[in-house]
């Protein structure tokens, strides 16, 4: 028991000022995901969960743009993964399907209740939230794949 509660407090401490681990520290505690399933939309999802995805925000200094913004829109605002799941027009109709998956499950009321949240709704997109189910984690997914594909140009 001992064992346990020192390595969940190094677990949690460990996560303490790291930004991209904001998500993550919202868990109890580290556990087993089923939808880490070996898929590309699961690699995707994990590099969303850690804010770990290549986007111009991360990647600016060794990218050939050099710049901070999204080069999907050019709506000048910074490319962050929020940026690319919730407002790239260049992702609107990726996106169309993902909201239409997250209002079937959870209703437009609460999503747009969940928008105004710290987090944009994002933890319940990537399945961090408690209510969040593997239909929407799933449409994610999907969503992160089609989008990421759509960027690469494939």
């Amino acid at each position: 028991k001992l064992t346990k509660e020192y390595g969940l407090n190094k677990w949690k401490h460990s996560m303490n000022g790291k930004t991209t681990l904001t998500w993550y520290a919202s868990k109890n505690a580290p556990r087993f995901e089923v939808f880490y399933d070996g898929s590309f939309g699961s690699q995707l999802l994990f590099a969303v969960r850690c804010k770990a995805l290549s986007v111009n925000r991360h990647t600016w200094r060794w990218s050939e743009g050099n710049t901070r913004l999204c080069l999907q829109c050019n709506r000048g605002v910074e490319e962050t993964v929020e940026h690319l799941v919730l407002e790239c027009s260049k992702y609107e109709q990726e996106r169309e399907s993902l909201m239409d998956v997250v209002h079937e499950q959870c209703g437009e009321n609460k999503w747009n209740a969940r928008c105004v949240e710290e987090d944009s709704g994002m933890r319940y997109l990537v399945g961090l939230d408690e209510e969040c189910n593997m239909t929407v984690v799933d449409a994610m997914k999907d969503f992160l794949v089609y989008a990421w594909n759509k960027r690469q140009g494939c």
